[in-house]
Formats: C-alpha cells, structure tokens, sequence
C-alpha cells in the first residue's frame, strides 16, 4: 500500500513538472499572435484605405483613415457637412477642426504628435517590438470575461504603457489597457475588439469599443479595406495659409 502511495506521488511530481515544462513562452505566445492575425502580411502593405464609422453617444459619424509605409497617417471624421482632419507625416502633424473656430491647419501638441505615431504603426506595437525601442513582458494567465487569456505588458520607447489581452487559444487579442501620459497626467483607457473579419489576409476586429470606468465612451466600426492604394505624399502635406 505504501509502495503504491509513492508511486502515486512520484507520477503526479513528474506530471507537475512536464506540465510546467510546457508553459508557453513570451515569444512562442508572440509568434503565435503574429501567425494568427496575419501581421506580418500587413507589414508587407504599401498603403490601406479604412472606411468606417466613428460612433459617439449613438451618433454615427462617416470616417477614413489613410496609411501610408512608412509611418503617415490621415484620419477623417465628417461631422454635420464639415471634416476633421489629423494628420501624421511621419514626424510632424498637424489638425484641422472647423468647430473649433477656425478652419485653418493647426500644429500638434508633441502629445498629439506621440499619440498619432502611435496610431500610425499599423501592425501594433508587439511586432517588431525591440526594433521599436519597446519593452514586453508576460504578466501571466488569467480569465477575461469568461476566456482564458495572455497578458502581456508593452512599455513604449515613449514611456505609455499597454496591457494586452491575448486569447489562451486563437492569440487574437480581445482587449487592450493603456495608460497614456498627457502633460504629467496619466489618462487610462480600456479598448475591446470583436466581430473579427479576415482583409486581404490579416485578421482584424470590425468592431473596436473604448471604455472608461466600466462606460462605453466611444466605438469604431470598420467597413471596407483597401490595401495599395496608390495614396499620394501630398495627402499628408500641410496646408498653406491663403
């Protein structure tokens, strides 16, 4: 009896330590999610239309976003007839908002400029992640919602920090937690992404919802993708005053 307690022990030892072995590890965890979106297929993208809607307090709002390798980034909300512009040319940007009083291009805050590079890296900030002066770390597995997941922490070479939320099963992330410093301040937002649909190869959510404290405040719904378009420099070139 006691010969067969031992063995008993023994086999649940070395099953404890084959199951450790198997952890997955922060690369394979990043291989996996590169393999499951399709990232590397959109690094290969020249440029992408996005077509979309912008949705505020149930207020729908037509939007297009414009990508251009390496870095350039044009995003347009139309709002009642008129346009809000952001524009990223790869190191400076520059605005345009009718309803702030004037319709003339204005100069990004270096805020604006660090949140629109940001934006502009169209892969995400976990590929290719050391080449961008990035740090990552996995924190761990734990359940989001009802699904078991990754979460890994990503500290920007600009000092803003994100906790992603990979699926334990599919690696397609489902949330994303930023902390983004603003003039000293820190501003914490939580983004869900669902309704995934594959583009032209990659995988992307339809569906992206920002929440904070619990409350949906905005939502960004994808329509269309076109991927090399021939998209022109001059798109991202600010305007002169007349």
């Amino acid at each position: 009896m006691r010969t067969k307690s031992i063995l008993l022990i023994a086999i649940s030892m070395v099953s404890f330590l084959f199951s450790q072995g198997q952890e997955v590890t922060l690369d394979e965890i990043l291989a996996n999610y590169y393999k499951a979106t399709g990232t590397e297929t959109m690094n290969e993208w020249k440029s992408i239309l996005i077509t979309g809607k912008y949705i505020n307090q149930s207020i729908e709002f037509p939007f297009k976003g414009y990508y251009k390798q390496p870095g350039k980034l044009r995003s347009e909300t139309e709002i009642q007839g008129n346009k809000i512009i952001s524009v990223f040319d790869g190191n400076q940007g520059w605005n345009v908002n009718p309803w702030s009083g004037s319709s003339d291009p204005q100069d990004m805050t270096a805020d604006e400029i660090k949140g629109m590079k940001n934006q502009a890296d169209i892969e995400g900030g976990l590929y290719k992640w050391k080449e961008k002066g990035h740090k990552v770390e996995l924190l761990g597995k734990e359940d989001l919602d009802g699904s078991p997941v990754y979460k890994i922490k990503l500290t920007r070479a600009d000092g803003d920090v994100e906790t992603w939320f990979l699926d334990a099963e599919t690696y397609i992330p489902l949330k994303v937690s930023s902390i983004i410093k603003v003039q000293a301040n820190e501003t914490k937002n939580d983004c869900y992404f669902t309704n995934y649909n594959n583009f032209h190869g990659v995988l992307m959510a339809r569906t992206m919802t920002n929440k904070f404290n619990e409350q949906i405040t905005s939502q960004f719904e994808i329509t269309n993708v076109d991927i090399n378009l021939p998209i022109s420099d001059s798109l991202f070139l600010k305007p002169v005053k007349k």
